[in-house]
Parts: C-alpha cells; sequence; structure tokens
C-alpha cells in the first residue's frame, strides 16, 4: 500500500470555488463555479452561523465540509452538517473523517452540544461512514418541496 499524501485541513477561500463546484456536481449538486460563487460569499460572510472547510491534497482541494448553526423554536440550538463530499479517487483515504473532526471541533467552539446531519436513503456507505464516527440514527422522514413562481 502506498504512503498517503499529507493532507491540510483549512478553511474554503474564493480560490476553491471551481473545485468546490466540481466535488458538489460528484455529491449530485450539478453546480458551475458562476452559482458557487454568490452562495459562498453568502456563507462565509456569516463566520459566527457557517463554516466551510476544505481538505487539501498535493495543492488541490479534495474534499469540502459546511456546517451551519441550526436553530428551531421546538428544540435547542444544534450545528448542522450542510454538505461533505470527498472526491471520487481520495475516498477511503480518511479525508471525510478529518473533515468532519473539523466540522465538530468549529461547532463546540460554537457552544453546540451537538451535530445533526441528513443522508438520503440511497447513500448507504454514507451511514456506516457516520455510524463508525459514532452518529446515530435520530430519525426517518420525507423531504417534500413545492416550486414557487
Amino acid at each position: 500500500m502506498s504512503e498517503l499524501s499529507p493532507t491540510k485541513i483549512r478553511r474554503a477561500t474564493p480560490a476553491d470555488i471551481p473545485e468546490l463546484a466540481e466535488l458538489a456536481g460528484q455529491l449530485g449538486y450539478s453546480s458551475t463555479p458562476e452559482q458557487v460563487a454568490p452562495r459562498f460569499e453568502a456563507l462565509t460572510g456569516k463566520p459566527d452561523e457557517n463554516a466551510l472547510f476544505v481538505a487539501e491534497v498535493e495543492g488541490r482541494v479534495a474534499g469540502w465540509v459546511h456546517v451551519h448553526l441550526y436553530s428551531l423554536l421546538v428544540d435547542d440550538p444544534e450545528a448542522e452538517i450542510g454538505g461533505l463530499v470527498v472526491d471520487a479517487s481520495r475516498r477511503r483515504q480518511g479525508l471525510g473523517a478529518q473533515l468532519m473532526e473539523a466540522a465538530e471541533t468549529w461547532a463546540s467552539e460554537m457552544g453546540c452540544p451537538s451535530v445533526y446531519l441528513r443522508s438520503n436513503t440511497k447513500r448507504t456507505e454514507a451511514h456506516t461512514f457516520y455510524k463508525n464516527l459514532g452518529y446515530s440514527l435520530v430519525k426517518s422522514q420525507y423531504a417534500f418541496r413545492k416550486e414557487l413562481k
């Protein structure tokens, strides 16, 4: 087995936008850099509510995680994972776990008692990954959307 390249976990920067968009596509959310740029600015413009970390390997973004504060009237605030993706060529190398650790550290620093995440029912490998990180299944649900005109 070959030795893994060193990984740097860091905050995302505007220069990362093309790679963030490419990886969003791998997650199933086809996005162009032009679409991602204003979303990136909106999220990173609120650092007390959002954090976006990237895993950099050999000078390239190999994965990202978005974590944000999640507040509801009916429950105490917590952090929520808005998205996690690792490049298909870099999976099973520990990058996802490192990204999740960065998100959890941020959540803890923000005073959150827990981290919540949602995962599509068809992503069975992701479910195993999260369980191995200590996450517990807390509910199943349907998701509805209504397009507004």
